[in-house]
């Protein structure tokens, strides 16, 4: 069974549309992050396994090599893997087809055939746990680039840390209202191809490191339907907003060390309510790099 891709949560959080976000720090990947004479480096990933986003740019290259820790959003095991698809089931007796109806769950089958769960997981999965795997365009697959980032430091023998364990990941969408859950489903199902156009846009835009971008095709997505506005919204301040703040504060314990090197989703990074705003209003200094 393919679970690797089933735990690729990030690309999910990546995908969250947002909403209303202040123009600040609207363009870079790579910023130089310092306060009282320690400097260290956050970088913002894209999560997603296209081959284009798969190789760290040279200036992160070379910052990597400088550093002596490394710090991701999660560091993932066999037992988180596990943990994370078990939690992502529905209680005995429940299924997904009950929730969403026959017709919506055929369509649920079809398009997460390729991930390969057995028929007995795919029926019981929570809307959640269907909704992150929907995005997938179709291109080659490589490893996320955090696949690389925890190779590279594992083979200097940096220190490696994460900002959250994987029950706080779980919590993140577990703690969504169901009806939320539902209906963002429902309409992903409905405008799968807009949602593979929208995927290949945000590559577009990552790579040309222009972050705010990325937000407004998000914006734009979002205010065609303005149905599901309110869904949209509930899951953005949970994915995004939510846990920028958490990233913020749980960061700076190796900021305070210098010489660290951070990577989160570049949605991370963005406007007035993303990490760098935020560890600005604890007296560090963000100058960008790339």
């Amino acid at each position: 069974m393919r679970r690797r891709r089933f735990l690729q949560l990030a690309g999910a959080l990546a995908a969250a549309p947002a909403w209303g976000a202040p123009a600040r720090y609207e363009r870079g990947l790579l910023w130089r992050v310092s306060a009282k004479g320690k400097a260290s480096h956050v970088f913002g990933t894209i999560h997603d396994a296209d081959p284009r986003v798969a190789e760290l740019p040279a200036p992160a290259s070379e910052v990597l090599e400088r550093s002596k820790s490394l710090l991701l959003e999660f560091v993932p095991s066999p037992y988180t893997r596990e943990r994370f698809l078990e939690a992502a089931l529905l209680p005995d007796g429940q299924t997904l087809a009950q929730l969403i109806g026959a017709e919506d769950f055929a369509q649920v089958r079809e398009q997460l055939a390729p991930i390969g769960l057995a028929p007995e997981v795919l029926a019981r999965l929570k809307p959640w746990g269907a909704l992150i795997n929907l995005r997938h365009s179709g291109s080659a697959e490589a490893p996320p680039i955090e696949d690389t980032l925890l190779a590279r430091a594992r083979g200097r023998r940096m220190v490696v840390e994460q900002i959250e364990g994987v029950e706080e990941q779980i919590f993140t969408f577990d703690e969504c209202p169901m009806e939320t859950q539902v209906a963002l489903l429902r309409h992903s199902l409905a405008h799968r191809a807009e949602l593979v156009e929208l995927e290949e846009a945000t590559i577009g835009a990552y790579l040309q490191r222009d972050l705010a971008a990325i937000w407004r095709l998000r914006q734009a997505f979002g205010a065609r339907y303005p149905e599901v506005a309110g869904h949209l919204a509930v899951m953005t301040k949970r994915v995004v907003r939510d846990r920028s703040v958490v990233m913020a504060y749980r960061m700076q314990r190796e900021l305070r060390r210098g010489d660290a090197f951070v990577a989160v989703g570049a949605l991370h990074l963005y406007g007035d309510q993303g990490v760098l705003a935020l560890l600005g209003q604890d007296g560090y200094r963000a100058a960008r790099v790339y």
